[in-house]
């Protein structure tokens, strides 16, 4: 299960979205400020100011680029 950290307006966010919807993964999708604060994100994701952040299972996987590269590697897209 993955777990999308984003926020409203965001292209990056509707892409990693789009790619998962495609690949027809489960994932939840946290907005800033509905689901959790600026404060919340910085102390999950120290370091991190790029939207969207992923977790897969509850690990962190990374921004939009990271996520696709992790999902080449594991064979999950091709």
């Amino acid at each position: 299960m993955f777990t999308i950290w984003g926020k409203d307006k965001c292209g990056l966010c509707r892409k990693i979205i789009m790619v998962l919807e495609l690949l027809g993964k489960d994932f939840d999708y946290l907005v800033l400020d509905d689901d959790f604060s600026a404060e919340e994100f910085t102390a999950k994701f120290p370091g991190k100011i790029q939207f969207p952040q992923v977790e897969m299972d509850g690990k962190h996987i990374g921004d939009c680029q990271e996520t696709i590269e992790y999902l080449k590697e594991h064979r999950i897209l091709t």
